[in-house]
């Protein structure tokens, strides 16, 4: 049965899934940048996502997002233990022990706008010549920083022969409170964890938090990255309203992205 799921196109999707939990719309427009080119149409894909659950390499789940499509829930695919072994060999082990797990429901919306983050950078980076690099998947990177826990929602590389050009995500859906004095479990301490982390890091990269849900949101976590930096001089924390990112023309090269000065940013540098 294993031969039956070893076309070059179906190889890319199971990698797809590796990077998130993707729905039939996200993979859809991901596979534009597939080397075997994209989907011709939802009917084709959809058919090879059911040979694929059907051969048990993935699992669908309902996601408790409405689709504004008038056609009720939609679904997302993440990979079972036999679609990572036929990516990695038999060894293969997943980054967690939740890995394969439904997402939970109260996750739905983070991991779903997480996922949109990343399928449209993808795209827009793919048409510079640049591709998503050394990516880990929601929540897997752990980073000590003198002695606690940060762990950001995804990193990734954009690599191209333009350079390579390093970002930690932070998925924002106004769930978490931005200052508390009863616990530390904030933004607040996101903002000072990255910025040391930023000191030890022998590389450079960027910080970029993605509201979802208001653009007030975004406003008040850099005015309070302001508040954080030790280094004013320096770039570090980025932030997007989500929607302004996913319908832009050109995401990654417009300054869409606001820094905690006011001033203007693009992901990748700008050719003007």
């Amino acid at each position: 049965m294993t031969s039956t799921f070893t076309t070059s196109r179906d190889i890319e999707l199971l990698t797809s899934l590796v990077m998130s939990p993707l729905t039939t719309a996200q993979l859809l427009k991901l596979s534009q940048t597939f080397a075997a080119g994209p989907f011709s149409s939802p009917r084709t894909l959809l058919d090879r996502l059911q040979r694929l659950t059907q051969g048990g390499f993935i699992h669908r789940h309902p996601l408790a997002i409405l689709s504004g499509r008038g056609g009720g829930l939609p679904h997302y695919y993440k990979l079972t233990p036999a679609g990572l072994r036929m990516l990695y060999g038999e060894d293969a082990r997943p980054p967690s022990k939740r890995f394969f797990a439904p997402v939970a429901v109260a996750r739905h919306h983070h991991t779903h706008s997480l996922s949109e983050f990343l399928v449209t950078t993808a795209v827009a980076a793919h048409r510079h010549g640049f591709r998503l690099h050394d990516i880990h998947p929601e929540n897997m990177l752990v980073l000590d920083v003198n002695g606690e826990l940060l762990i950001p929602d995804t990193r990734f590389d954009l690599l191209g022969t333009g350079g390579r050009f390093q970002f930690l995500i932070e998925q924002d859906c106004s769930t978490e409170t931005i200052r508390s004095m009863k616990h530390d479990d904030t933004i607040h301490r996101k903002l000072r964890l990255h910025d040391a982390y930023r000191d030890l890091s022998a590389e450079r990269h960027r910080v970029v938090f993605v509201t979802s849900r208001s653009r007030e949101r975004l406003k008040n976590i850099l005015d309070a990255a302001a508040g954080v930096v030790r280094n004013q001089d320096r770039t570090l924390f980025l932030g997007i309203y989500l929607a302004d990112y996913v319908h832009a023309a050109d995401p990654v090269r417009e300054s869409l992205f606001l820094d905690h000065r006011g001033r203007r940013h693009s992901l990748l540098p700008r050719l003007d």
